[in-house]
C-alpha cells in the first residue's frame, strides 16, 4: 500500500469501518489485490459509500442495448470533460480490460472523437458532453436523435443517468483530492 496521501478527507483503518464496508473491502481485496481508493477515500461516510456503490452496480450493469464498453465509454467521456484524474485513470483501465485494446481505449478516453467508433456510439457520447457541459441546451430532439439511431427509452435513460453519475463521482473525487491507487496505472495494457 502506498504512504501516499489518498483524499483531503479522513481515511478510515479496517477496524473502524462497518462489518458490511469491511466485507465490501475484502470482496475488492480478493478481486483486485487491493481496495481502491475510492471506497477508502468514501468509507469514513460508510452509510453512503454503500448507497453510493449500489447506486454505480446498478447503473453500469449492461443491458441488451448497452453493454459495459458503452457503459464505460460514458464514464471516460464524461470524466476527461470534468479532467477527473481518479476516474480518468480507474475507468480507462477498465475499458482497455474490456475492450481487450489498450491502444482503443486509451483513444477512446483521451479522444473519443479520434477513436473510430460508430456513428451510433458517436451520437451517445455527444449527447454525455453536451449533457456534462451545457446541460440547460439538451432537449428532447437530442433523445429524438438517440432514439433514431437504435437506442431504446430505457437505453436513452440509462445514458442521461450514467452521465450524471460520473458527473456526480468525478466531483466527489475532485472535492476530496481523491488519487487512484498506483496499480490502476499499469493494468489491462
Amino acid at each position: 500500500m502506498s504512504s501516499e496521501r489518498i483524499s483531503w478527507f479522513p481515511v478510515l483503518e479496517r477496524d473502524q469501518l462497518s462489518d458490511e464496508a469491511r466485507a465490501l473491502f475484502d470482496q475488492m481485496e480478493e478481486r483486485m489485490g487491493f481496495v481502491p481508493n475510492v471506497f477508502r477515500a468514501l468509507a469514513w461516510r460508510g452509510d453512503r459509500m454503500l448507497k453510493w456503490y449500489a447506486h454505480y452496480q446498478s447503473v453500469m450493469e449492461p443491458t441488451p442495448g448497452l453493454g459495459r464498453a458503452e457503459r464505460e465509454m460514458i464514464a471516460v467521456v464524461v470524466s476527461m470533460q470534468n479532467q477527473c484524474l481518479y476516474c480518468l485513470t480507474t475507468h480507462g483501465m477498465a475499458l482497455r480490460a474490456i475492450l481487450k485494446d489498450p491502444v482503443q481505449g486509451d483513444r477512446i478516453t483521451l479522444d473519443y472523437r479520434k477513436a473510430g467508433l460508430s456513428e451510433k456510439q458517436m451520437a451517445m457520447l455527444d449527447f454525455a458532453v453536451k449533457l456534462t457541459l451545457d446541460p440547460v441546451t439538451v432537449t428532447e430532439d437530442d433523445i429524438d436523435e438517440l432514439r433514431a439511431l437504435g437506442f431504446s427509452d430505457e437505453d436513452c435513460w440509462d445514458i442521461v443517468e450514467i452521465t450524471a453519475m460520473f458527473n456526480f463521482t468525478n466531483r466527489l473525487m475532485s472535492g476530496a483530492g481523491v488519487l487512484p491507487n498506483p496499480e490502476f496505472h499499469g493494468m489491462a495494457r
